[in-house]
């Protein structure tokens, strides 16, 4: 029987999934509030639901997996870079992006 592709950065891969969804909450909290704008919602929608989906990939080939952790890595650094973002989401977006660069480092 094959071991699955993650089988070597399994704990790598799993920090990556918690920093994803602790992200995708923090994210989506904050989009709900009223503190709010379009602005937001236009650098935040994104890395949400790229965080959000990741964990439904995780039977799908290693190729599809790791171009979503790549996504997911660009999306939420790039996010974590916008002005008026709350430091609470800055947060997470900053642990999303460096847990999935440490998974595709460790993965390549």
């Amino acid at each position: 029987m094959n071991d699955a592709w993650f089988t070597e950065c399994a704990d790598e891969l799993a920090r990556c999934l918690l920093d994803a969804q602790t992200c995708a909450e923090a994210c989506e909290r904050f989009l709900a509030s009223d503190a709010a704008r379009v602005e937001d919602v236009r650098a935040l929608a994104a890395p949400a639901a790229v965080s959000r989906v990741l964990i439904e990939l995780i039977d799908q080939p290693a190729e599809l997996v790791l171009a979503a952790i790549r996504l997911c890595r660009e999306l939420t650094a790039t996010a974590a870079a916008e002005a008026g973002t709350p430091e609470d989401v800055v947060t997470a977006l900053r642990a999303a992006a460096g847990s999935s660069a440490a998974l595709l480092e460790t993965c390549a």
